[in-house]
Order: C-alpha cells, then structure tokens, then sequence
C-alpha cells in the first residue's frame, strides 16, 4: 500500500520466504487479486495469500526448475512448466496434480 505527500512515496513491503532456491516466476490470481503462486529452482510451485506472509500450500512433481506459472480464470487450478518442457496442472482445492505432460513439448517459431 502506497501513502503519498507532496515529496515522498512510502510502500509497504512484506517478504516471503519458503523456496529453498531463487524465485524464477510468478503469477498473480487475477480473479480476486489475493493469491500468488511462486515457481523455483527447487522445482516447487508455492501458493501464497496476500493477506498473510507464509506459504499456504506447496505443489510439488516437477523434476527440474519451473519456469512459468499461470492460474486458472477461476483460481481454482494452477498450471507450471518446468525447464525440461513438462507441464502440470494442479486442482488447489484438492491440493494434488489433475493433468501433467512428462513430454518435452515444443512449439514451432
């Protein structure tokens, strides 16, 4: 949250800490704007709510980093591919994978 005066812009920061390697992607839940998903080098997917500063569910099955993140429009499944070109997807209700593609997948340029 940003608090303005006429010279000085102050933000409030908070720090979230659960990989155990560096952070490589994020994304925002853009249906209630209140949970992050975080994917790293420790081939972990983490959830997080914005509300509080600890991890609330870790999604794992990924055998190499993960590399790109994407929420449902619904906010109720998160997708994740990893470096290897693997894909999951994950029911967060359920908290357990719902599809995967072990394949290495690849898109013409």
């Amino acid at each position: 949250m940003a608090a303005a005066n006429p010279t000085k812009i102050y933000w409030r920061l908070q720090e979230f800490e659960a990989h155990a390697r560096p952070v490589s992607c994020l994304a925002l839940g853009k249906s209630t704007g209140r949970l992050l998903a975080t994917g790293g080098e420790d081939c972990r997917v983490n959830l997080w709510s914005l509300n509080k500063a600890n991890c609330i569910m870790s999604l794992t099955g990924h055998k190499t980093a993960v590399e790109c993140i994407q929420f449902s429009l619904s906010e109720e499944q998160v997708a994740a591919g990893s470096q290897s070109g693997s894909i999951r997807v994950w029911d967060l209700e359920a908290a357990k994978t719902v599809g995967r593609s072990e394949e290495r997948l690849r898109v013409p340029v």
